[in-house]
């Protein structure tokens, strides 16, 4: 692989991994301001929630009943050591500060011997001076109190733009394939096992691929190779250069008379290595 495409192949990563981590920061950006945005003063009707931790056996919230300036619900409970720590959900119907703890009793409906005291406070609908009159306004656009549509418009700009380099990225990802390093070639091959062979005696697996070496360097030398394998060896055999080669190894794979295996091995080298 050149300079040139390792560059470019290097660039592409840091681009996918720094588009990456810029997604995930404009996700979790979005899902804060989100939260961010609801998170406010309770007002009457509107449920609040308070993580408080109490000592001493469990407790759960008192039942509801009319008149009660406070609704509270225990939406999760943890054990900790010595007590419990409680999700609580409240909802007041009046302003001004609340005690949560006036809405806890025991399992067994009793208050406890030691009432808790967490205070909330609620805030007003309307001003505390006002005198309760009604009075004639303009007509005004509805204002829910809230940047949602902002946020998402932010939000999905921020996601579109950060998807252009994924998809630069991506362009010529189908296209782009790790080249395998080329193999030995044949005569490169027959090379190697002809010195080894030169060295040592081959194994009767080795001394079959060096026939089938040989054989496939002179059809590809000599243009054989459609041809029947019968066929080929034939022509080998009348090859004025070939023809010797072949016979000289048969007589050294198969015959009891034959040279000294690092000899022949030699000659056939030097034969091979004078025609290239």
């Amino acid at each position: 692989m050149s300079s040139a495409s390792l560059t470019t192949s290097n660039f592409r990563t840091v681009s996918l991994r720094v588009t990456i981590v810029l997604l995930v920061l404009v996700s979790v950006a979005a899902f804060v301001a989100i939260r961010w945005q609801r998170r406010g003063a309770v007002t009457i009707g509107v449920e609040g929630q308070r993580t408080i931790e109490i000592a001493g056996p469990k407790l759960r919230a008192a039942p509801f009943t009319p008149g009660d300036a406070l609704s509270v619900r225990i939406a999760n409970v943890e054990p900790t050591k010595g007590g419990y720590r409680y999700d609580i959900r409240y909802m007041a119907f009046g302003p001004g500060e609340h005690d949560i703890g006036k809405s806890l009793i025991g399992l067994d409906g009793k208050a406890p011997i030691q009432q808790p005291e967490f205070a909330v406070t609620v805030a007003a609908l309307i001003p505390e001076k006002h005198s309760g009159e009604l009075y004639a306004t303009s007509n005004s656009k509805i204002d829910l109190h809230t940047n949602y549509n902002l946020l998402m418009t932010l939000a999905w700009g921020s996601w579109a733009v950060l998807l252009i380099p994924l998809i630069w990225y991506g362009r010529d990802w189908s296209r782009r394939s790790t080249a395998a390093p080329p193999g030995p070639s044949i005569i490169e091959r027959l090379r190697s096992l002809l010195k080894q062979a030169a060295k040592s005696d081959l194994q009767p697996e080795q001394q079959a691929d060096l026939e089938q070496l040989l054989l496939a360097f002179w059809s590809q030398r000599l243009n054989l190779s459609e041809q029947r394998l019968s066929e080929t060896i034939e022509q080998l055999r009348l090859h004025p250069q070939a023809g010797p080669q072949w016979s000289s190894v048969e007589r050294w794979f198969h015959s009891r008379s034959s040279p000294q295996s690092n000899v022949a091995a030699k000659q056939l080298l030097q034969e091979i290595e004078s025609l290239n």
